[in-house]
């Protein structure tokens, strides 16, 4: 988690860099005008999945985010999230082969990392809605009641069955954000992400539901405008460098 944390703040600053030239420190009374160039992203999720051990999404798990929207444009604009959270299945009531023995519950522990293009078809002053189409990569995990790792349990699958723990997603999504007048603002989105593995819940030869498994989530989030980060930040070393005088 601790490399994935590192690449996406790398990548932040990147893009950061090339999508505006004004890194330098600015005036304050400027900052209003760079009010919506960047918009930095905190929320949680619930989280819920669809596959061979649920027909429907009814079980949900929660999930922590962080992200960066570039909103200087005023339809297209970029975006980066990264989650660390679960998804969870069970079916005692699933109906097996008597020479099989999948498991009947898994709780898969799931971290990801994406970049969404999006569109925004309302841009108010105060108010952004739009679709995203993005792609990214998952890590994720199942384990058993007994917090085993199923992965590392054959029986629990056909023979031969032999599955890694990333896949990539494609997250398809729509939101919303409503901007307040003091620069922050409030975020919701509904996404689908999409995973290209079936291993989610650790069946698959001996799963009766078509296709990879899918994960759904709504997720709310604060938004804080880079400008305010930045005002923050070089207030704080001012009164540094005041106090170090001083003394």
């Amino acid at each position: 988690m601790k490399n994935f944390l590192i690449v996406f703040l790398s990548m932040a600053s990147f893009v950061s860099a090339f999508a505006q030239d004004s890194l330098e420190i600015l005036a304050v009374d400027t900052f209003h005008r760079y009010r919506l160039v960047q918009l930095w992203e905190i929320g949680v999720s619930g989280n819920a999945y669809k596959g061979d051990l649920a027909q429907r999404y009814e079980l949900f798990s929660s999930a922590l985010h962080l992200g960066l929207k570039f909103a200087k444009k005023k339809r297209w604009n970029a975006h980066l999230n990264i989650g660390i959270g679960s998804v969870k299945g069970q079916n005692y009531a699933y109906e097996f082969d008597e020479n099989s023995r999948p498991n009947l519950f898994f709780r898969s522990s799931i971290f990801t990392f994406q970049a969404d293009l999006q569109y925004n078809f309302i841009r108010k002053k105060y108010w952004i809605a739009y679709i995203s189409q993005g792609v990214g990569l998952m890590r994720y995990m199942p384990k058993n009641e007994n917090g085993e790792k199923l992965q590392n349990l054959p029986i629990t699958r056909s023979t031969g069955e032999i599955y890694g723990n990333i896949a990539a997603i494609f997250p398809t999504s729509f939101g919303t954000i409503f901007l307040l007048k003091n620069g922050y603002g409030v975020g919701l989105q509904v996404c689908w992400l999409r995973p290209t593995t079936d291993y989610l819940d650790n069946i698959s030869a001996w799963g009766k539901t078509q296709g990879n498994d899918k994960i759904f989530l709504i997720k709310g989030h604060i938004c804080v405008p880079t400008w305010k980060l930045r005002r923050f930040f070089f207030k704080e070393m001012f009164k540094r460098e005041i106090r170090s005088k001083s003394n």
